[in-house]
């Protein structure tokens, strides 16, 4: 077994890369690991320029083309970092004079094939539109080592599946949940719903005026009475008995 088996229904040429990326590694060859993790790289990217790529483009010319897609998504910005590193360090491997020690060079090269790992998945999900229970899978070094996969890595997949499956629910409850408390659009009122409506407020109007109109009668009548009491206490005042 290999990380890289689903690349076998993908695309068997990028597969083969990758299988003998693992087999350089196990081998203790590392630095060639790393340059062939690149190879592998660039043979993706042009597997996604695909016409917009010509023959002769170099790996540098189809990343700086890719680089100026517009609006890239959060997949797309991971397979282009992922390729610039494949790119780097297979350069600095394929390129430099001296070699180095077998702990450097193993360290390197195994993030090479981790990086080779997650642009490997991007490129079948995302550009193949292969099953996206593709993306729960994680590298394993003990089946990178073996060839058998380990119970971890078993257990963290089987996790990462059901996670995203609860949080999908969780996600779909919500946007049932905020539809069905979206306020409903006022229907357009009738005719006759409006001539109601103005019948009402004219009786309104015509009762808070009949009001006005007792209040002041009874305001004039008291104010009569006020006056003619205060005549009479006059009249007694200058005219007493």
């Amino acid at each position: 077994m290999s990380n890289f088996d689903f690349l076998k229904d993908v695309n068997k040429e990028l597969f083969l890369l990758a299988s003998d990326a693992e087999k350089l590694f196990k081998d203790g060859y590392f630095e060639q690991c790393m340059a062939q993790t690149r190879r592998l790289g660039e043979n993706m990217c042009r597997q996604v320029m695909q016409d917009r790529a010509r023959v002769d483009d170099t790996f540098d010319m189809m990343l700086a083309t890719l680089k100026d897609t517009p609006a890239p998504s959060e997949e797309e910005k991971e397979f282009l970092d992922d390729l610039y590193f494949l790119k780097k360090a297979g350069n600095e491997a394929a390129h430099s004079i001296k070699s180095k020690n077998d702990a450097q060079a193993g360290k390197k090269a195994l993030e090479c094939l981790e990086r080779a790992f997650e642009a490997s998945i991007n490129f079948s999900v995302f550009f193949c539109k292969a099953d996206t229970g593709l993306l729960n899978i994680v590298f394993d070094e003990e089946l990178l080592m073996t060839g058998k996969k380990s119970e971890s890595s078993i257990l963290q997949e089987e996790y990462t599946a059901r996670r995203k499956k609860e949080m999908a629910k969780t996600q779909k409850k919500q946007q049932k949940s905020e539809k069905s408390h979206k306020p409903k659009k006022k229907s357009k009122k009738t005719n006759l719903e409006l001539y109601e409506e103005y019948l009402e407020a004219k009786k309104e109007r015509q009762k808070k005026n009949k009001i006005f109109k007792n209040k002041s009668l009874l305001r004039e009548i008291t104010e009569t009475i006020l006056a003619g009491i205060i005549i009479y206490i006059g009249y007694l005042l200058i005219f007493p008995k």
